[in-house]
């Protein structure tokens, strides 16, 4: 009997044996001196039948310089690079380098509500540093002007729908970029009187608005701010 649990022991340790042979033969050795694609994948590796570079593909250094997708992927994002928009956005960049289409349409997204909230409040501090001064008088001569009616204003913002750039102009001169912005939104506003009276709006309806905004900035300026200098529709 304990021959037999011997020989059992014997196959079975050779067996081991030549698996083990075989996994260092399929994997390979570490030696210290190893290239990292051994380990991440080499260029022509396929996974379930796929390229992996299909999926994640490095640049060589320097191939953004020659694909202007890349080198512009911000603008690509969102608006034609060809079109004249996309142009203008390209021109842009000569002057700031880290001029970026994307951060700049969510920054509008945040001023767009920032200033319509600041407006239905009577927030001036707020609007001040985010209008020039006709848009700010503008906008602060009506809220006076609730403020001597004795009237408030009962607002929600519910959100954007969405948001567009429907145009870019550059002075090159100048270096002062104006972005003309559409946005497309949804509100709650109603205006009371002093008695709580609802005397406009309606504060169970949601208002959908459509407003075309131009803000301007001097390109290279140590200010990133942009200001809001129209409103139309």
């Amino acid at each position: 009997m304990s021959g037999v649990m011997t020989l059992e022991i014997i196959i079975l340790a050779a067996i081991a044996g030549f698996l083990f042979l075989r996994l260092r033969d399929v994997l390979g050795r570490r030696t210290g001196h190893e290239n990292p694609s051994d380990y991440f994948g080499h260029a022509g590796s396929t996974q379930n039948g796929q390229d992996k570079n299909s999926e994640t593909v490095i640049p060589f250094p320097g191939a953004e310089q020659a694909d202007p997708t890349i080198r512009h992927a911000d603008i690509a994002a969102v608006t034609d690079l060809d079109g004249s928009i996309g142009q203008t956005l390209v021109a842009a960049k000569a002057h700031e380098t880290d001029f970026d289409a994307q951060r700049f349409i969510e920054g509008a997204k945040a001023a767009y509500e920032m200033i319509l909230m600041g407006f239905e409040s009577g927030d001036k501090s707020t609007l001040r540093p985010l209008l020039n001064d006709d848009v700010y008088s503008s906008f602060a001569g009506v809220i006076d002007e609730r403020a001597e009616n004795d009237l408030s204003v009962d607002a929600r913002f519910v959100g954007l729908r969405s948001t567009k750039i429907e145009d870019a102009r550059l002075n090159e001169a100048e270096k002062i970029l104006h972005m003309d912005v559409r946005f497309d939104a949804e509100m709650i506003v109603a205006v009371r009187n002093s008695e709580g009276e609802v005397v406009d709006g309606d504060p169970t309806v949601v208002r959908r608005m459509n407003d075309l905004w131009t803000f301007e900035r001097k390109l290279g300026d140590s200010n990133p701010g942009w200001l809001l200098i129209e409103t139309g529709e």
